[in-house]
């Protein structure tokens, strides 16, 4: 089973929904394709949206600075 996220990374405007294998918890690392490649990111925060009937009904908020 997949979870379906809401995705930003360095508090870009711009959202992705993606689906992962689990929900990952913050401060760990997670691999997305950007562009082309594959980019190691962290993550920030995990926002639960209850009554979400439409898309994801979680945010994960992703960096690619270090921490």
């Amino acid at each position: 089973m997949t979870v379906r996220c809401r995705v930003s990374i360095d508090d870009a405007r711009d959202v992705e929904e993606l689906a992962f294998q689990e929900l990952p918890r913050v401060g760990e690392s997670v691999s997305m394709p950007i562009e082309g490649s594959n980019m190691d990111l962290r993550v920030l925060r995990v926002v639960h949206m209850p009554g979400s009937e439409q898309g994801a009904a979680t945010k994960l908020e992703l960096t690619s600075k270090i921490l």
